[in-house]
């Protein structure tokens, strides 16, 4: 507190403050009273401050947490991927090492050049053989077929003569026939 000195007796007034003395003691009380809020409001902030830097201290750590839990699921998930990455090739590599196999096997069915100019000169041979008795059995089936052919037409000629034959035959039946009918009519109508 400062120093104060009173005038007069009964202390009623300050010299430098013009105050009274009940008054400076009410002065003296509202400034401590502020003085112990404004301490009071600074203890707050520090406290606030000191709670905030706390709260960001663990602001920091869960967010560090949060990140290290992300970068190990996503060292997981990184790592997943690449074992069934590595079963994707490893089971590619096995079907294309099977195939190869496959293929290599297939292979030895294959006909050979050599093979296919022995067996292709032994049909060629044999086609000329049988196209050879082919042809001489056409030649010889063909002379009988001409011969055949003479027959029938002669044969045909005789059945075309005798079918014309028959017809002037049956031709003169109706015609002698009419020729009776239309006497027994003429004998019927002038016999009456």
């Amino acid at each position: 507190m400062a120093d104060v000195s009173f005038t007069g007796g009964d202390m009623k007034s300050d010299r430098r403050t013009g105050l009274s003395r009940a008054d400076f003691e009410r002065w003296v009380r509202a400034r401590d009273v502020l003085f112990d809020e404004r301490i009071s409001h600074e203890r707050e902030l520090r406290e606030a401050e000191h709670a905030a830097v706390d709260h960001e201290r663990e602001m920091r750590a869960a967010f560090d947490a949060h990140e290290r839990e992300l970068r190990t699921t996503n060292e997981t998930a990184v790592e997943k991927a690449r074992q069934l990455q590595f079963e994707v090739y490893e089971e590619r590599l096995h079907h294309m090492n099977e195939f190869r196999s496959q293929l290599t096997s297939q292979a030895g069915t294959f006909l050979t050049i050599e093979r296919f100019d022995r067996e292709h000169k032994a049909l060629v041979d044999r086609y000329e053989r049988e196209a050879s008795v082919l042809q001489e059995k056409v030649q010889a089936q063909e002379k009988v077929t001409i011969r055949q052919d003479t027959t029938s037409a002669v044969l045909e000629g005789m059945a075309s003569s005798r079918r014309w034959l028959v017809g002037l035959a049956v031709a003169s039946l109706f015609s002698i026939v009419g020729v009776v009918i239309t006497l027994i009519t003429l004998v019927t109508h002038l016999g009456n």
